[in-house]
């Protein structure tokens, strides 16, 4: 684990104020999922249901109620599935496709907005709410969601500080919840943390943190938090210097 740096001191109020700025264009370069995203989220929702059938949820999808329109303490009796870090909200239209109650939360107003604007105010099936909250202080109950679907949402938060959101993902997730994270490869001889410049022509100065993790330290992460590794797959084509593979990691609360 590196040592505090005080660089890296705001890492994530840099990150948070790019992505305010950049939350359009972002949206725009990732509208869609890799297929190796896609294959995960399935294996995702392959998880939720083992464990509702041991444990099951009260449906309540009968009720047709967008989660933006009910406060948030009775969005959660849907027991939602959470989004950590939910961006522009692409992945959270797609849990919601399945038929699924979503709560979308980011630190980025910017992203939130974004997301707003791209999700209807009625979803053909499932629900989403969007709210902003800081995954390392997460303003919600212990035990309160179905799962936990955290993508590329803690590669920007310096390693020393991650485990502290490790552990909230952990402790809002109910008993038997499914945990996705996805986390960047470091390559051999890199530096593990650093920013970057917000791609564009000409460049305008905008940064971004990023952590990058060894597959070792991204188990070491998920047993910081008390939960079962599942599955760790590596994935992504690495064609530049710029590329990086990813890290996809399923694991379980017990």
């Amino acid at each position: 684990m590196p040592a505090s740096d005080p660089r890296y001191f705001q890492a994530t109020e840099i990150t948070t104020a790019t992505y305010d700025q950049k939350a359009g264009d972002y949206a725009e370069r990732n509208a869609e999922p890799g297929k190796f995203w896609v294959e995960r989220m399935g294996r995702f929702i392959e998880l939720m249901e083992e464990a509702r059938e041991e444990r099951p949820i009260p449906d309540l999808t009968g009720l047709g109620r967008p989660g933006d329109d009910i406060a948030l303490d009775e969005y959660l009796a849907f027991v939602p599935v959470l989004d950590a870090g939910c961006g522009h909200g692409r992945d959270a239209r797609t849990l919601a496709a399945h038929g699924l109650p979503v709560l979308a939360v980011d630190l980025s107003q910017g992203m939130l907005d974004a997301a707003g604007e791209r999700t209807p105010r009625r979803l053909p099936q499932g629900a989403i709410r969007y709210a902003l909250m800081d995954l390392r202080r997460l303003d919600l109950p212990d035990a309160s969601v179905r799962g936990v679907w955290c993508s590329a949402s803690l590669l920007h938060l310096p390693m020393r500080t991650a485990p502290r959101a490790m552990a909230e993902l952990a402790r809002v997730a109910r008993a038997g919840a499914p945990v996705a994270l996805f986390l960047k490869l470091r390559k051999p001889d890199e530096e593990p943390e650093r920013y970057e410049l917000y791609p564009g022509e000409p460049p305008d100065g905008l940064r971004r943190f990023y952590a990058y993790y060894s597959e070792d330290e991204a188990r070491a992460l998920i047993a910081s938090a008390g939960l079962e590794l599942v599955e760790l797959l590596v994935r992504g084509k690495v064609v530049s210097p710029a590329d990086h593979a990813w890290i996809c990691a399923l694991a379980r609360k017990a």
